[in-house]
């Protein structure tokens, strides 16, 4: 029995479709199993395939390189405001300084006093260092607002430092231009006593290092007037320091 007419427009598509898959598919095969096929578009593939993973490439490069570029922004915004930052931190720093340092105008440390058991006072003792040094005009308790020692007891025996502070800045002035005389000098080394300006946490240290640039001689001298601090050079320069890093030419003369 035969196909229908509706049979065969169905069917005899279908069988020769897949005829022709099957003939093409088998020349396909065929021709990549020959090698010139294969030379002629390898080259073609391997060209496409590499333009593409260029493009590709270029353009995540240029995203990780817009990143970058943003994060090195930030952080030289970072840097900057760091900067900014530290600058502002040393101003306030050197204004704290200043007024805490002039808070204690009016006071001297006296080093050497002897301690006597019991004692009940050190304003009469600070008054005999005066009158030893020959203060002009003299001073009298009434020039001194409060004297004590600082600290507790030492185990060894010495004597504790007298922070001193006067009722004036004209007082303390006297007492720093008696002691600083040649005569006066001799006087104190003799009774192992030391006068000193009350400076501040800051200022002792830069004294401290200011010295220790004298005893390396790498400066002449070091001291303080009126709360500040005062070098003179091997070339006898006077010069005022303020902070550690004015000193670093000294130490570092070669640089």
């Amino acid at each position: 029995m035969g196909l229908t007419a509706k049979e065969r427009d169905e069917v005899i598509p279908g069988i020769i479709d897949n005829r022709i898959r099957a003939t093409i598919e088998s020349a396909i095969t065929t021709a990549f199993q020959q090698g010139e096929v294969l030379s002629a578009i390898i080259p073609t593939i391997t060209s496409a395939v590499k333009d593409a993973v260029t493009v590709a490439v270029q353009a995540e490069l240029s995203k990780l390189n817009d990143q970058l570029n943003l994060q090195q922004e930030q952080l030289q915004d970072l840097t900057t405001q760091v900067a900014d930052l530290q600058g502002a931190y040393t101003t306030l720093q050197g204004k704290f300084n200043d007024l805490e340092q002039y808070s204690r105008r009016n006071c001297v440390i006296v080093s050497g006093i002897p301690e006597s058991p019991g004692e009940r006072g050190t304003d009469e003792a600070v008054l005999q260092v005066t009158n030893k040094i020959n203060c002009d005009p003299p001073l009298s308790t009434h020039d001194i607002d409060r004297s004590h020692r600082l600290g507790k007891k030492r185990e060894d025996g010495k004597p504790r430092p007298v922070i001193v502070k006067f009722c004036s800045y004209r007082s303390k002035a006297i007492v720093m231009k008696a002691k600083s005389t040649a005569d006066s000098r001799a006087i104190l080394r003799k009774e192992g006593i030391f006068i000193s300006e009350n400076l501040t946490m800051q200022n002792r240290k830069l004294l401290y290092e200011a010295r220790l640039l004298v005893k390396e001689k790498r400066i002449n001298q070091a001291w303080t007037y009126d709360g500040k601090i005062f070098i003179k050079t091997i070339h006898d320069e006077r010069r005022s320091v303020d902070k550690l890093s004015d000193l670093d030419a000294f130490r570092n003369p070669d640089k």
